[in-house]
C-alpha cells in the first residue's frame, strides 16, 4: 500500500449507527448526532449557485453602468468643443491659459501674451473658462454666510 491509499482507507471510517458500520469510530467533523450531517447538509457547491447568477447580473450592471457615463461624458465634450467661440478663455489638457483669437477646423490659435500666440489641436482645450459674452461658463462658488449676520 502507498502513501495515498492510507489516506484513503483512513478517511473512510464507519459512523455508527449507518447500515455495515458499527467499528465505534466517526468521521473527523462529523457532528455528534449520529447521522453524518445528512440532513441539514448544504446543497453541493457550497450555495455558490444561487451566487453566480448574482455575480453575473452585477457585473453586466457595472459594465452598462460604465459605458453610459462613457458616452454622456464624450457628448458633454463635444458639445463643449462645438460651442468654442473667438475671445472664449479656455484651458489646454496641458495647463496652458489662453483667449481664442482663431479657429479652424481642427485647429485653435490661443493667445497666451501680447505677442505669443500657439497653434493647438481642438480637442486639447480642456475647458472653458469664460465664454465670449464674459460670462463664466462655471461660476465661482458663493461663500456662505454665517448664521444671524445680514449682508
Amino acid at each position: 500500500m502507498n502513501l495515498t491509499q492510507d489516506l484513503f482507507t483512513t478517511a473512510t471510517l464507519t459512523v455508527p449507527g449507518t447500515p455495515g458500520g458499527g467499528g465505534g469510530a466517526t468521521q473527523p467533523g462529523a457532528p455528534a448526532g449520529g447521522a453524518g450531517g445528512q440532513n441539514g447538509a448544504p446543497p453541493p457547491g457550497g450555495g455558490l449557485g444561487m451566487l453566480f447568477p448574482i455575480l453575473i447580473a452585477f457585473m453586466l450592471f457595472m459594465i452598462v453602468t460604465s459605458f453610459m457615463s462613457g458616452r454622456k461624458e464624450k457628448k458633454k465634450r463635444q458639445e463643449m468643443l462645438s460651442t468654442l467661440r473667438k475671445h472664449d478663455r479656455v484651458q489646454t489638457i496641458g495647463g496652458i491659459l489662453g483667449t481664442v483669437s482663431e479657429i479652424r477646423d481642427n485647429e485653435v490659435v490661443l493667445k497666451v501674451d501680447e505677442n505669443t500666440r500657439i497653434h493647438v489641436v481642438k480637442s486639447s482645450v480642456q475647458t472653458v473658462l469664460s465664454s465670449a459674452g464674459g460670462s463664466p461658463a462655471d461660476p465661482e462658488p458663493v461663500e456662505p454666510q454665517a448664521i444671524g449676520t445680514s449682508a
